[in-house]
């Protein structure tokens, strides 16, 4: 895997997407999503998983609020269950203009931030849990879910925001999630 300092040169002229989560189906679905829907982008997942073909979008997923902190992202996605103590630090450092996707319980500490970025707060999904799946709530009415990833769950509605900042529409969303495991 490319080293942090040199993933941080490569991405210095790109637009850079951090996904902060500590649950890698979040970054694996949006990767499923992207290419279901043919969109060029490259990824660097902590798994390992790489993708890197010199494309103007690079997405980077990390835990490690320190390296967050030094990514300076240009669309930063933050996940549920990201503890909210430390994460100033990669709020302040978001590229001016950029877009924080994030859950609506840190609106307080969003709004304290002092720059300028567009904030897209974003509430857990509805879903319904039967024994054998979830069924999301949707506009489009419920759609059934094979993961069984509640975590996972729980964050869709920020991951379609998302998805979206890459030109991505809701019915192209929820086409690969149905069947992302």
């Amino acid at each position: 895997m490319i080293s942090f300092p040199a993933l941080l040169d490569y991405s210095k002229e790109k637009t850079r997407v951090l996904i902060y989560t500590s649950n890698p189906s979040i970054a694996k679905l949006v990767v499923e999503v992207l290419n279901f829907s043919c969109k060029e982008f490259d990824f660097f997942l902590e798994d390992g998983l790489t993708k890197n073909d010199d494309n103007d979008f690079v997405i980077f997923e990390t835990s490690d609020i320190e390296k967050a902190s030094q990514f300076k992202p240009t669309i930063f996605f933050i996940s549920k269950e990201i503890n909210s103590e430390n994460i100033d630090p990669a709020l302040r450092n978001i590229t001016p203009g950029g877009i924080l996707i994030y859950p609506s319980e840190l609106e307080t500490i969003v709004e304290e931030c002092p720059h300028y970025f567009r904030k897209l707060p974003f509430q857990s999904s509805v879903f319904q849990k039967n024994t054998d799946q979830f069924v999301l709530s949707t506009e489009m009415g419920p759609i059934p879910v094979i993961s069984r990833d509640e975590h996972l769950i729980k964050n869709l509605e920020g991951i379609k925001l998302l998805c979206q900042q890459f030109g991505v529409m809701e019915e192209e969303f929820y086409e690969p999630m149905m069947s992302f495991e």
